[in-house]
């Protein structure tokens, strides 16, 4: 009886001293509880002071650029610095100068006179129009050019075709050929580009 009242003690005792299963919830932080709301705060001046330097600013002053000036020494000259600039550079026009008359400077050990024509004028002020060869055009300046008559080309030989020669004393050369009246009374020895006509005339000596 004694051994079961002991037994009966011990087990209250382990059940009185054991912690209780039952959870009790944390508490619940201050700071979560509190709601949130934005707060509005004076900038430059606190309430009761006196306005700061920002605030004192004029209103005039410049509004600041995007990028930061770079500062110079007042005593140094800047130098400019090499940018391709999007306008094409302006250079002047090219004026062509005149080709004008020169003086033959071969050898005359060959001499044929006779009468000359004229060919190659585009001139507006003439009434007939005659055309150029297509390798040597008529241009603003001075063209001494001709092409060889029968006689002269028979008294060069073959390689006239090319040959620089002296028109009354002024280098021309021949650059083509002409049927210039072979055989008949008015058969003309050259026929000259209108240019060196102008000059010579229409009786010339021509030597090589």
């Amino acid at each position: 009886m004694r051994a079961l009242v002991a037994f009966a003690a011990t087990l209250i005792l382990l059940i009185v001293s054991e912690p209780s299963a039952t959870a009790i919830p944390a508490a619940q932080p201050a700071a979560a509880r509190l709601a949130f709301a934005p707060i509005s705060m004076p900038i430059g001046r606190s309430e009761g002071s006196a306005p700061d330097e920002a605030a004192r600013l004029p209103s005039s002053l410049p509004t600041p650029r995007g990028t930061l000036d770079v500062i110079r020494d007042a005593g140094v000259v800047p130098v400019p610095t090499a940018v391709r600039r999007s306008q094409p550079e302006v250079r002047p026009r090219a004026v062509r100068k005149p080709f004008r008359p020169v003086a033959y400077h071969g050898p005359t050990s060959h001499v044929l006179r006779g009468p000359a024509s004229w060919y190659c004028n585009r001139d507006a002020g003439r009434a007939a129009v005659s055309p150029c060869h297509s390798a040597y055009v008529d241009t603003g300046g001075f063209d001494a050019y001709a092409a060889a008559g029968p006689r002269l080309r028979a008294a060069i030989g073959s390689a006239w075709r090319g040959r620089v020669v002296s028109v009354d004393g002024l280098r021309v050369k021949l650059v083509d050929w002409c049927q210039c009246y072979e055989g008949q009374a008015n058969e003309k020895v050259v026929d000259l580009y209108l240019d060196v006509y102008r000059a010579v005339g229409s009786a010339v000596t021509i030597r090589w």
